[in-house]
């Protein structure tokens, strides 16, 4: 935290210093025209005193310009006008020339010291933009509620030099929850900023309210509320802020309050959105459960109960097998339906953790051929593939469970004795994997919805399923940075094909906790 100071100046400096600069600059033009006062006319050194009014005002201000006016026409007639070192007048005429550089030396003074204002003024209202652009920008692109208050106490401390602390409020409770970040505040310091909260004023040191408490508590409010309130920290003997500086820190706050509020009615909008999905997720799952999962069900219920009957004592041993047998293929169906469910609910909560490491392709091919031996041993599966693809860094356990997924799908959209055909292939800096049946197919349309969660086509005779088979693959692709697409196949049929990057630091980019 820094260390506690004061603003950098905003304001004219209104000390002793500018006005003995002026005096001195009068004492110069004194000392100078005394070395040719007995050469030339006393009213042409009247310049030298006109030089000093301006030069006076633009490097002081009015103030200044005025009072190097004044002492110009003394020291003139001092110095100067016969009888010298004396302020009588022989001569009636300097009266004149006394008034004339009273007037002008005030005129021009006025000119020059507005002009130095003004100009201080665009200084000090350039700094102020430049530091609510900074401020600005270092928020804007923040989101998360502590990060803003981080965000801004760092800049506000970074740029008035005093200890800040920001209280939020929290959620719909009449509370305030301090940032851990910023200044510690005293009880005191706490309970003006907590008057502030509840009555959207400022209060503290130079406000009305609670003008004994040393600090600032400036509300940050927005058209709809008090998102919070803004505290600034005085030291011992500090005095109340000026116009200036509370101009900026209002500014400040102002921007502060947007950036609140725009941050949190995005997280009301996520929670709002999550709790939308959370429905519409419970919905498809009670339909999936209800729908896919009792069918296997009943015909392993079904299967079982028969055989079990005492009254079917008189079924035949290879009646017998054929039931059981329905019943362990329903069985196996079922798992892999709640393996789906499973794998789903992983990818949803970001549970899902990949356990990277070098492959050979053809081990990959290897076990998924293996694990589907049984569902596919009426297909003929064609494996084409690149002799001299490189080793790919994967998870084998999903990318096996990837492939399966597809030649699942593909089975049951493919007439009976249909072949399947996997290619893999190297494609620039990825592994090209595709996996292509003669089925029913797909439009174009349909390609690009493929992968939602439990979309599942309408097709004649469709099979009985959740849905969730192509979304889960799309989550593993896109876990191991790759990504998946469906196309029409041409001739007939489907071919969805998916692409895992070959170098191991793309993958390994990812945050797969």
């Amino acid at each position: 935290m820094l260390s506690p100071k004061r603003f950098a100046p905003l304001s004219s400096d209104y000390s002793w210093q500018p006005y003995l600069g002026a005096i001195l600059l009068v004492g110069a033009a004194s000392a100078l025209g005394a070395l040719v006062v007995g050469h030339v006319k006393p009213t042409n050194l009247v310049m030298l005193y006109l030089l000093a009014v301006v030069v006076s005002g633009l490097r002081w201000g009015l103030g200044a310009a005025v009072l190097s006016s004044i002492l110009g026409v003394l020291a003139f007639d001092f110095f100067m006008v016969p009888p010298r070192f004396s302020f009588s007048i022989y001569d009636a005429e300097y009266l004149i020339t006394f008034m004339g550089l009273l007037g002008v030396a005030l005129v021009v003074g006025t000119l020059t010291g507005r002009l130095r204002n003004h100009a201080e003024m665009l200084h000090r209202r350039e700094k102020e933009t430049a530091a609510l652009y900074t401020f600005s920008r270092g928020i804007v692109a923040t989101h998360n509620v502590t990060e803003i208050a981080k965000s801004v106490i760092c800049h506000i401390q970074r740029t008035c030099g005093k200890p800040v602390a920001l209280l939020i409020r929290e959620g719909g409770r009449r509370d305030l929850r301090t940032v851990d970040f910023g200044a510690e505040l005293a009880p005191a310091e706490q309970k003006a900023g907590w008057w502030s909260l509840m009555n959207g004023q400022p209060c503290g040191l130079g406000e009305i309210a609670m003008a004994d408490i040393p600090v600032n508590c400036i509300p940050l409010k927005t058209t709809h509320e008090v998102v919070g309130v803004l505290v600034v920290q005085h030291g011992a003997g500090d005095s109340p802020l000026s116009s200036d500086e509370r101009r900026l820190l209002e500014a400040f706050a102002a921007q502060a309050a947007v950036v609140l509020e725009r941050a949190n009615l995005a997280e009301t909008a996520r929670k709002a959105e999550l709790l939308l999905e959370t429905d519409r997720l419970y919905d498809a799952l009670l339909h999936s459960v209800s729908h896919a999962l009792r069918t296997p069900l009943a015909s392993i219920i079904g299967g079982l109960s028969t055989v079990l009957d005492p009254s079917q004592e008189h079924l035949d041993e290879a009646t017998r097998r054929d039931l059981l047998q329905t019943a362990r293929e329903e069985a196996e169906r079922l798992n892999g339906l709640v393996g789906n469910l499973l794998d789903m609910t992983r990818l949803e909560s970001g549970r899902l953790k990949l356990n990277i490491d070098w492959y050979d392709p053809a081990d990959v091919i290897g076990a998924v051929l293996g694990q589907t031996a049984d569902r596919l041993k009426d297909r003929h599966v064609t494996v084409q593939m690149d002799e001299d693809l490189p080793m790919v860094p994967l998870d084998q356990v999903l990318v096996v469970h990837v492939l399966e997924n597809l030649l699942d799908n593909a089975d049951k959209y493919s007439p009976p004795g249909r072949p399947i055909d996997i290619s893999l292939r190297q494609v620039g800096d990825a592994m090209e994997v595709t996996v292509a049946d003669r089925g029913t197919g797909i439009t174009e349309e349909d390609a690009e919805r493929v992968f939602e969660k439990f979309l599942r086509l309408e097709r004649p005779g469709s099979p009985a399923g959740t849905g969730l088979g192509l979304a889960i693959c799309k989550g593993i692709v896109e876990a191991h940075r790759g990504h998946i697409w469906a196309r029409p196949r041409a001739g007939g049929g489907a071919e969805i094909s998916f692409a895992l990057p070959l170098s191991a630091r793309t993958v390994e980019a990812g945050d797969f906790s």
